[in-house]
């Protein structure tokens, strides 16, 4: 099969989106399918970039900026050359199927190219790209472009989701009558170690891995550690990523003498992996998430997740004794959990989210999720 996917960013460019994007792509082409990955072009990288006999990545020219952010205007500009580039190449190059993430920016260009080359296309929502899934930080955006992303959506031959909380949502926005087309398949985990990493001999090790915005709500970690440090529990926390509020939480950091907070900034992908290794807790008190990478990684590499009850928490957590939820916002709650894991667990050396990691990873592996995409694929093709 010729398969046909669109994002606007891939590795190294963006977050989870675009990791997602690289996972499902290599797992295609190792299954003996064509792909060709159209994203966008980024300072020194390859415009065009043979991975594999079976994958190609296509990188385009546009406004992009920042390698870890992107604003409408930039996204837009993305389109319009991926709508340019595509009228062209595809006169030569057939595809049977074409994979968009994003009902914008992707999905757009994927309608366009169906109504003139005839491949029927597939949306990968990614949560927020749908009305009204994070209402307080997209209003004005969806609003603006409703009626497209709703012709989007109905136009495509399936949409895809990996929560009950996005499908659900997505039920709402296109019709209940048009529901049988959302489908959900959850993100994946890729873990190359047979063998996991045993932590129970590291100092006491907390995490938090995101951008540092008002959506992911680090500030509640360090209300939670800072009443942890009144407990008078030794931890050490990393915080790995960066983000608009940065300079606050660096400022909260030094006026409450949290000394063993550590600001990694933006880190390679395998380097995230050996701060799971060493970490015994990851906290995401998120008020809103599509299906966190970070927990899913987190998670199967045998790190305890605490975190709110957001989509795809709560589907995560439901196959073993790996975390707990608890409320938006309330940072004493966080700390209570912290502490309960501390005595009940990390002291006792009793590491339940260690000790089920591999029957986490046998659930959620990239191989059986993309081909679960790719039988999604070839059963609406025939």
């Amino acid at each position: 099969m010729n398969i046909l996917v669109l994002n606007y960013e891939y590795p190294p460019l963006g977050g989870g989106a675009g990791n997602i994007t690289k996972q499902l792509a290599e797992n295609f082409a190792k299954q003996k399918n064509k792909v060709v990955v159209i994203t966008t072009w980024y300072n020194d990288l390859p415009e065009n970039d043979k991975e594999t006999n079976n994958l190609e990545v296509i990188r385009l020219k546009s406004k992009r900026k920042f390698l870890h952010s992107s604003n409408p205007i930039e996204m837009f500009s993305w389109m319009k050359e991926a709508n340019r580039f595509l009228n062209e190449y595809l006169k030569d190059n057939k595809f049977d199927v074409c994979l968009a993430n994003f009902s914008i920016p992707g999905g757009f260009v994927a309608k366009r190219i169906k109504k003139t080359f005839n491949i029927p296309y597939f949306v990968l929502s990614h949560g927020h790209d749908i009305p009204w899934y994070y209402k307080k930080q997209m209003f004005i955006y969806h609003l603006a472009l409703y009626f497209i992303i709703k012709s989007v959506c109905k136009k495509s031959t399936l949409n895809f989701v990996q929560t009950e909380f996005m499908k659900t949502n997505i039920d709402k926005f296109i019709g209940k009558r048009l529901k049988n087309k959302n489908v959900i398949i959850p993100n994946g985990v890729s873990y190359s170690d047979e063998k996991i990493y045993d932590r129970r001999e590291e100092p006491f090790t907390i995490i938090f891995v995101g951008r540092f915005v008002e959506q992911k709500d680090p500030f509640t970690i360090l209300k939670a550690l800072k009443r942890l440090k009144r407990m008078d529990i030794g931890f050490r926390l990393f915080l790995v990523g960066d983000g608009p509020l940065r300079n606050k939480m660096e400022k909260f950091v030094k006026a409450n003498n949290l000394e063993n907070a550590v600001f990694t900034g933006w880190i390679p992908q395998p380097e995230v992996q050996k701060y799971y290794q060493k970490s015994h807790i990851i906290i995401t008190p998120s008020h809103a998430e599509g299906m966190s990478i970070a927990n899913l990684e987190a998670l199967a590499a045998g790190v305890f997740l605490i975190a709110t009850p957001v989509s795809g928490n709560k589907e995560m957590l439901s196959c073993c004794k790996n975390g707990v939820l608890i409320d938006s916002g309330n940072y004493n709650e966080i700390a209570n959990q912290i502490q309960k894991f501390y005595f009940q667990q990390y002291l006792p050396k009793n590491l339940l989210a260690q000790n089920s990691a591999l029957e986490f990873i046998e659930k959620y592996n990239w191989q059986n999720i993309s081909e679960q995409y790719v039988n999604a694929f070839r059963s609406c093709l025939n």
